[in-house]
């Protein structure tokens, strides 16, 4: 009777113990992985995902406010316009005159080859003359002379009025700051030349190419630097690299002390085929390389010797380790950069847990 209870009870007993190894021995390598990593993985899985948008820098021209004439424009929307390129000119009085002066040294030029022209037949029927008619030749040659020189004077002075209106036209003409494309035209902006106050910009203009523009965290941005390559997360990835990397975060920026405070990552795109301004993107940064490999703190011991920090890293080879000295250049929040000692194929075991 004894018997035949005993038997199903060890088996249970058995099958117990094995779950329960079993168990124990999958902790166990669950939290050996989660404590150990290989170099070449982790740096290829080391990622930052930072939400963000295209962006692309503009700049704004404002009219001077109370004027007493509409300003006249020089260019349209969609329009591509070079550094220098006039954009848009305030009337003022005596604009009109400039066409006159324009006018006025046309009908003197035209005059002064006129008298060129006669000086040179006269010259010619000099050369052929008696005596008798040379003296007249000669008398009528000086005085179309003399008449060439106030021609070529009023030229000049006519030349210096018009270089001065010009000047002032200059003066009263807005000039593209640098390269870009006209995005936008406030025709109701143009209409309020009278207004006392000028609000909104008259005219907006692309500078420079689309980029990305987005937020990291404070944790994030300490593993962030210009130059970093990145790409789009999406069907269509884009490639980049970072630019701008803000040590300030925005609401210090913008004197707030509430509200998100993100640090500012900007970064060039490779390509802008599709992309629009204000479309949204992710962008996938792997902060670590070779010789640039951020190791969260507890693959790293920090020993201080002679009152400088030694740093170490425990290398597993098989079941043997090893405690390997390695070159640290910076420090962050619960991450080290490490810049030498490590390789590619090295597996480390943490020294916490």
């Amino acid at each position: 009777m004894k018997r035949n209870w005993l038997w199903p009870l060890l088996l249970t007993l058995l099958i117990f113990a094995l779950i329960v190894g079993s168990a124990i021995y999958m902790a166990y390598k669950s939290n050996q992985a989660k404590n150990t990593i290989y170099v070449d993985d982790f740096i290829k899985n080391q990622t930052i995902i930072i939400e963000g948008k295209v962006a692309q820098h503009q700049a704004t021209y404002y009219l001077k406010p109370a004027k007493n004439d509409p300003v006249k424009v020089h260019v349209k929307e969609g329009e591509t316009v070079a550094a220098g390129n006039p954009l848009y000119t305030y009337r003022a009085a005596g604009q009109e005159g400039n066409t006159e002066l324009s006018l006025q040294i046309d009908n003197k030029r035209v005059e002064k080859e006129q008298i060129e022209g006669q000086i040179s037949a006269y010259e010619e029927r000099l050369s052929e003359a008696t005596s008798e008619q040379s003296a007249s030749i000669e008398a009528q040659i000086n005085w179309l002379e003399s008449e060439l020189t106030k021609a070529e004077n009023n030229i000049s002075i006519l030349e210096e009025k018009q270089k001065k209106q010009e000047d002032k036209l200059g003066a009263l003409t807005i000039k593209a700051s640098q390269a870009g494309t006209i995005l936008d035209i406030d025709d109701d902006q143009l209409q309020s030349f009278t207004a006392v106050r000028q609000d909104k910009p008259v005219l907006t203009m692309s500078t420079g190419k689309p980029y990305f523009e987005g937020y990291a965290r404070r944790g994030e941005v300490e593993l962030l630097s210009p130059v970093m390559p990145f790409e789009t997360t999406g069907d269509q990835p884009v490639k980049g690299s970072l630019t701008k990397v803000a040590l300030i975060p925005r609401d210090e920026l913008r004197g707030k002390s509430q509200g998100v405070k993100g640090f500012l990552i900007e970064g060039s795109l490779n390509k802008a085929d599709g992309l629009y301004i204000g479309d949204r993107l992710s962008i996938a940064v792997h902060p670590s390389k070779k010789d640039h490999v951020w190791l969260p703190e507890k693959y790293v011991k920090k020993v201080m010797k002679n009152n400088k920090p030694e740093y170490y890293v425990k290398k597993v080879y098989g079941s043997d380790k090893s405690e390997t000295k390695v070159t640290v250049e910076r420090e962050a929040k619960q991450y080290v950069l490490v810049t030498k000692g490590l390789s590619a194929i090295d597996k480390l075991q943490a020294y916490k847990k």
